[in-house]
């Protein structure tokens, strides 16, 4: 028989399981670098990263009528490697700027990329314009 005026609930003070979860939970934000550590033992070499100087780059354009320039030189499409390649042999830390007209086929821009990549160019980048909030270019 329970006494009168006594409130009898069932309760469970669950202090001490959130105090431990969350000494688990700090201890494994403790160790988890440790644990991603590759145990290989490999090297990596060391990069900086910067800006690339316009003066760098060499911009390679190729429009629509299938016209390749260099600059402001128009260079035809057999004699583009050999021309590249004598740029980039004076400008070892170069980029390659390839400037495609969008609507130009695939496959034409591929082949344009493989001449740059055959005149052993140190770096190749696509030039592309940033799009605007509204999604349009």
């Amino acid at each position: 028989m329970i006494p009168h005026g006594f409130n009898y609930e069932n309760t469970i003070d669950v202090s001490p399981i959130i105090n431990v979860s969350l000494v688990v939970v700090l201890t494994l934000m403790l160790i988890a670098p440790f644990l991603s550590e590759n145990e290989q033992g490999v090297d990596l070499p060391e990069a900086r990263a910067s800006e690339v100087d316009d003066a760098d780059n060499i911009e390679i354009t190729y429009t629509l009528d299938h016209e390749i320039f260099v600059g402001d030189f128009q260079v035809e499409p057999e004699e583009l490697q050999p021309f590249l390649k004598e740029l980039f042999e004076a400008a070892p830390d170069g980029v390659a700027v390839v400037k495609a007209d969008k609507a130009l086929i695939y496959g034409d821009v591929e082949q344009l990329i493989a001449k740059v990549e055959a005149a052993q160019a140190p770096r190749i980048a696509l030039a592309t314009r940033q799009k605007d909030e509204g999604g349009e270019q």
